[in-house]
């Protein structure tokens, strides 16, 4: 980039300095003027070797940093009181590197990180940290990344302007593991996807303590997609089957997801469903809606059962800023949360700059 702005600097007086030469009153400045001509051509062809040379590093790795600040402003009523508060969608900001090799191999790797704009607005927790390689053998990748549950399963369903979405999938399920090695392969709209988490410090569970895979079907404006997950917990063996679909009509979008958990003790399976749907008004205002539920069959003392409905209107500046009012019911059936309310105001602002 140096060597550029240097150029862009001497070239204009490449040109200019043989018309001031021819138009010199005397030899004197004609000497010294054809002597400056000299050395800026001299300087450029050092310049040209430099840019020729440089170190192949730098042409062939590109670098982005993105990032997503959500701030909110809201009021979360119940029974027993109304609270106010300043809140965060799940704010981060990360780094991206792409790094060409050989055999058209592309090395990769990302860093994410939560930012905190509630409470005293520091760096939190690593949301993505991985290196992988990729080309026509597919991606592998190790290190915290997206389950496939998450991407292909949440992923249809995950619109809504906060933390805790998508809204029944997010009481039961993964969105991103550490210490898990993936593997992803497209075969034309076909997408399979595979990973498997190793906790060295688990003595309780011999290899893997997570398995999670995948088939994605995208379509032209829809999308099917089936997903198992198997995980061992402390004297627990949970499975998890996930089906999801989209579709897209005009200024309509169509979500949904459905997660079947089964536990290895009694009375311990869930089934959740998530349903979202968008309508685009125009170009700067779309209405989201959602629908949710969460059903564990047991009794209401003890159960966690919760039906939710969410609904957004969204209006954006731009393609990387937009403001939003949200609503959200939240009706338990257990005895031991209250039902409540949610009202808040927020905005959004992406960002991602290439080098």
């Amino acid at each position: 980039m140096q060597y550029l702005r240097l150029k862009s600097v001497l070239l204009p007086l490449t040109i200019a300095l043989p018309i001031f030469t021819a138009h010199a009153g005397d030899e004197m400045a004609k000497a010294t003027l054809q002597d400056k001509l000299n050395e800026i051509q001299t300087r450029l062809a050092q310049l040209e070797h430099k840019e020729a040379t440089a170190t192949p590093q730098n042409k062939n790795t590109t670098v982005s940093l993105y990032g997503s600040l959500r701030p909110t402003f809201g009021v979360t009523s119940s029974d027993a009181q109304d609270n106010w508060d300043v809140g965060d969608a799940l704010s981060r900001i990360g780094v991206a590197v792409n790094h060409q090799l050989s055999d058209g191999i592309t090395g990769f790797a990302k860093g994410e990180f939560k930012v905190q704009i509630q409470g005293d607005a520091h760096f939190g927790d690593t949301r993505k940290a991985y290196v992988g390689i990729k080309g026509d053998f597919g991606r592998v990748a190790i290190g915290k990344q997206d389950t496939t549950h998450f991407a292909i399963i949440a992923g249809p369903v995950d619109i809504f302007n906060r933390a805790n979405t998508p809204l029944a999938y997010d009481d039961v399920s993964l969105f991103r593991q550490q210490e898990m090695i993936s593997y992803r392969k497209s075969f034309g709209n076909v997408e399979f996807r595979a990973e498997a988490q190793f906790k060295g410090d688990d003595a309780l569970n011999a290899g893997s303590d997570l398995v999670n895979a995948g088939v994605k079907y995208q379509g032209d404006d829809y999308s099917l997609a089936v997903a198992y997950l198997s995980r061992d917990l402390a004297g627990v063996d949970e499975n998890t089957l996930g089906v999801s679909a989209s579709k897209n009509f005009g200024d309509w979008y169509i979500g949904a997801a459905y997660l079947d958990l089964k536990r290895n003790v009694i009375d311990a399976d869930i089934q959740t469903f998530d349903l979202v749907v968008t309508y685009s008004i125009n170009e700067q205002y779309k209405v989201l809606f959602g629908a949710s539920k969460l059903n564990d069959e047991l009794i209401s003392s003890v159960s966690n059962d919760v039906t939710r409905f969410n609904t957004t209107l969204e209006w954006q500046g731009s393609k990387d800023f937009r403001l939003f009012v949200e609503y959200q019911n939240n009706n338990y059936s257990t005895q031991n949360e209250k039902d409540s309310d949610q009202l808040m105001v927020g905005m959004r602002y992406n960002f991602n700059y290439q080098f």
